[in-house]
């Protein structure tokens, strides 16, 4: 069975109503493989999705430029390192068992199974002319299409706004990727609703997570609307960075620099939970396990203050949070095993 360190903590309250004044839960950390008895660590650990398939956890260390599988039943941490690049994204594809990755500002076919950057199969590049903006965050949506956003040129934390573009690409238009919205600044969490009728997501500068009506038949996205902005929260040296859903419709959003994840009602615009971390770079959330009821946590270390936080770079698990998850979305590429 997976190894976690388990800690018990107590949700903190926000500064306006929530649905509950307080709760218990657990929290845990994903062990390393040399020693059982001390989390894994990464330099800045992005975009987890669980893969049924395999019960496993996949998840990227941006510049460190690897991807990894945490495989939940051994609890075993298995690398793939990508030379060419920064990997700030991983997802599943349906029927393959090829990976689809960003490199820089490109989306590719990753083979585990062969070595070295002959692993990599180019699909399509982004944001050309824009060589400093990579790509930042991408998930399939039920149909198969892989929709991805780009960020402009950072330096330490600070990113050039208004330089990047969220697009679409299927298995069919994959060379002339659609634009959905642009100008944008750091496109992060990307999400649908149950019935697939509206579309979240977040551009982390604006500090709000927002929702579009969503045509799943055209792919296309309309009336764009505010759910909440956490800068009324508290939150105003905060970003949202990654979200997921669960099985009620419920958001869960990470906090970048807030330490903490958000359990949301979108519908009602309201904030059920905070629930805090013991680490302040929080960057993404996915629901895994066997029942689909863990919710996976990864976080980054501070890239100027060394050892600011001792568990900065771990990948924290909440459980007993009596939600969960839905399964994921594959992008279709009905080729991949011989692109």
């Amino acid at each position: 069975m997976l190894n976690f360190l388990f800690l018990l903590f107590t949700v903190s309250k926000i500064s306006v109503a929530i649905a509950e004044d307080s709760k218990h839960y657990k929290i845990s950390m994903v062990s390393s493989n040399d020693n059982p008895d001390k989390p894994a660590i990464f330099n800045h650990a992005e975009s987890p999705v669980w893969d049924p398939r395999s019960q496993s956890l996949y998840f990227v260390d941006v510049h460190l430029q690897n991807v990894h599988r945490l495989d939940y039943t051994s609890g075993k941490i298995y690398t793939k390192h990508i030379g060419y690049g920064q990997v700030n994204v991983v997802s599943l594809v349906s029927g393959s068992r090829r990976l689809l990755v960003a490199v820089r500002s490109a989306l590719y076919l990753l083979d585990w199974d062969v070595e070295g950057d002959n692993a990599l199969r180019l699909i399509t590049t982004l944001d050309e002319g824009l060589p400093d903006n990579v790509i930042n965050e991408g998930k399939p949506d039920a149909e198969g299409r892989f929709w991805v956003g780009t960020k402009g040129y950072q330096i330490f934390e600070d990113v050039l706004n208004d330089k990047a573009t969220l697009y679409s690409i299927d298995q069919n238009n994959f060379r002339n990727p659609v634009i959905h919205l642009r100008p944008i600044s750091i496109s992060n969490g990307l999400v649908w609703a149950l019935n697939n009728s509206v579309m979240y997501y977040i551009d982390s500068p604006t500090m709000k997570i927002e929702a579009f009506d969503f045509d799943i038949q055209k792919g296309e996205i309309s009336g764009r609307r505010t759910i909440i902005d956490i800068s009324n929260y508290g939150y105003e040296d905060a970003i949202p960075d990654g979200m997921t859903i669960d099985d009620g419709g419920h958001l869960w959003v990470a906090i970048m620099f807030g330490g903490t994840v958000l359990h949301i009602d979108p519908d009602a615009k309201l904030i059920i939970h905070s629930y805090k971390l013991p680490t302040s770079r929080v960057t993404s959330v996915a629901w895994g396990g066997p029942n689909l009821d863990e919710l996976f946590i990864t976080t980054a270390q501070d890239k100027v203050k060394i050892n600011a936080e001792p568990l900065e770079g771990a990948i924290f698990t909440i459980r007993d949070t009596g939600r969960r998850g839905v399964s994921p979305n594959y992008f279709q590429f009905d080729k991949a095993n011989t692109y």
